[in-house]
């Protein structure tokens, strides 16, 4: 039985798997809780980052859509909580509740690749419609170096993104993401 979400009890649940899960995957998998964190942490501790964010208010969802044959049988709902320039934390959350986020970005997980691997920025994909914004775009543009190096902070620390995994880990990628989504609700 899930743990209900915005509770005390859900919210230490989390980090002490999430604390649990890192033990275990030193180098985390897009876009698993643990990468989550990792991200978080990145970002938080980056200087670039938090100069050209000291302005920025309000929590970003980044929406990877789901895509079966890399283990991704759902959506997946990575949020942000962002202020000023700090990141306080980096969560998959219930898609409802992510959904409120003021600014939500939907791709796919190749898009979302591309633009951590620098072949494309979000901004750009944006324009092009291969993320979808829901949200002030004119805040998002005012704050594009913000942006920018938000993206590029996904490249600053090693993971493994599904489509380098092999069938067996998809398999197992599949099952632990599937056990975590039950346990959270998300």
């Amino acid at each position: 039985m899930p743990v209900k979400y915005g509770t005390k009890e859900w919210e230490e649940e989390y980090q002490k798997v999430v604390r649990e899960r890192r033990k275990s995957h030193p180098k985390p998998t897009v876009p698993t809780p643990e990468w989550g964190q990792v991200f978080g942490e990145i970002v938080d501790g980056d200087a670039e980052y938090r100069a050209a964010a000291k302005t920025w208010e309000g929590a970003v969802t980044l929406v990877l859509q789901a895509k079966p044959e890399l283990g991704l049988d759902e959506d997946v709902s990575v949020v942000l909580d962002l202020w000023h320039g700090d990141c306080r934390s980096v969560k998959i959350l219930p898609k409802e509740e992510a959904a409120k986020a003021p600014y939500v970005m939907t791709g796919s997980i190749d898009t979302w690749k591309a633009v951590a691997k620098g072949k494309t920025d979000a901004i750009k994909a944006t324009m092009l419609g291969k993320i979808k914004l829901k949200g002030n775009m004119a805040n998002v543009v005012k704050h594009v170096k913000a942006s920018k190096r938000l993206a590029d902070c996904t490249g600053l620390f090693e993971s493994v993104w599904p489509d380098e995994l092999s069938k067996d880990e998809i398999k197992k990628f599949r099952a632990d993401l599937k056990q975590f989504r039950e346990q959270f609700g998300v």
